[in-house]
């Protein structure tokens, strides 16, 4: 009686891979999905790092006749600048985030993560902060950066900060870009994505679960999403254990929440999910842009000298106060 059965199972499961690798086959040979390098949701590439071994290069800002200075190390990680090998007994805080971390409009000594370092030394603490920001980036960007560079830094404390651009609405999600552009890097580590059949499957679902619920604006869809954003930051809290850190969740304050306030909410619940600090000082942030200049007028979603001296304030606080460093 067993042998009948198991030859049946045996035929379904000949017949279903036969169907399976013929469709495969079929959609190779039609170019479906068509993947297009010229696809776009704001840059022409998914991924990207800022010139190396920039020393107070000049930078354009929007704020009239505005420029900012940048330097960066080797590989392409703005001030404050340290070795990527650390010295014994120094305690590395690492933040990332995008162009709000790494200090978009501002000079070296004015960003957050510079001012955070200064206000950590001030306390006592012999820290070293890296700006792993980059602008533009969000966490999926930010998990291939990691692999690629951050982790050979060894923080102790990483801060988690992205929330900014993953939160916009886009044509095409990172995932859906790096597809689009068959990006090596991206196909490397997700090998399901070189299948065209499991494209085609997961680009149907992701478009009836689009229809199926509200659209985040204009161009339906997050640049990551909040099943992304919940996969993206238990990630890094793994990968950030695996050098001996702790993660730390930042929700980076804008003038106002706007269209960040869903991923905020999965940040506050990733973070009691995954019993990891949550640092959101949004609230905060809305009472004072309210009384003081915290922002560009002409740039409203970077901070000024004057915010980002806020927000180091407010970060070192809280990292102080819950005893993250050392």
């Amino acid at each position: 009686m067993a042998r009948p059965v198991a030859r049946r199972l045996a035929f379904v499961g000949l017949t279903l891979l036969l169907f399976l690798g013929g469709a495969e086959v079929a959609l190779r040979v039609a170019g479906v999905p068509k993947r297009d390098s010229t696809r776009e949701f704001t840059h022409n590439e998914i991924y990207w790092v800022q010139p190396p071994n920039q020393h107070l290069e000049p930078v354009t800002h929007k704020e009239s006749g505005g420029a900012f200075r940048v330097s960066t190390d080797s590989n392409g990680l703005r001030a404050p600048l340290h070795s990527q090998e650390k010295t014994e007994g120094t305690f590395r805080v690492m933040t990332l985030g995008c162009s709000t971390t790494f200090g978009w409009g501002v000079n070296d000594e004015e960003t957050y993560p510079y001012l955070l370092e200064q206000n950590l030394k001030a306390a006592g603490h012999n820290v070293e902060v890296i700006n792993g920001g980059q602008p533009g980036y969000s966490s999926f960007q930010g998990l291939w950066l990691w692999q690629k560079t951050l982790a050979a830094y060894k923080p102790d404390l990483v801060i988690f900060g992205y929330i900014v651009q993953d939160s916009r609405a886009v044509a095409y999600s990172d995932s859906s870009q790096a597809v689009l552009q068959a990006n090596k890097d991206f196909l490397k580590a997700n090998l399901l994505y070189r299948l065209h059949s499991y494209v085609v499957v997961k680009n149907f679902v992701n478009e009836y679960r689009m229809e199926a619920k509200d659209k985040p604006g204009e161009g339906g869809m997050y640049r990551v999403s909040p099943e992304e954003y919940v996969g993206d930051i238990r990630a890094f809290k793994a990968n950030a254990e695996a050098v001996g850190a702790k993660l730390v969740l930042f929700g980076y304050p804008l003038e106002r929440e706007g269209y960040t306030g869903t991923h905020r909410r999965i940040l506050h619940a990733a973070a009691e999910k995954l019993s990891v600090p949550v640092y959101d000082p949004q609230p905060e942030f809305e009472q004072y842009s309210a009384q003081e200049t915290l922002y560009f007028p002409q740039d409203r979603g970077h901070a000024n000298p004057a915010g980002n001296a806020k927000i180091a304030q407010g970060v070192t606080q809280f990292l102080v106060s819950q005893r993250l460093v050392e």
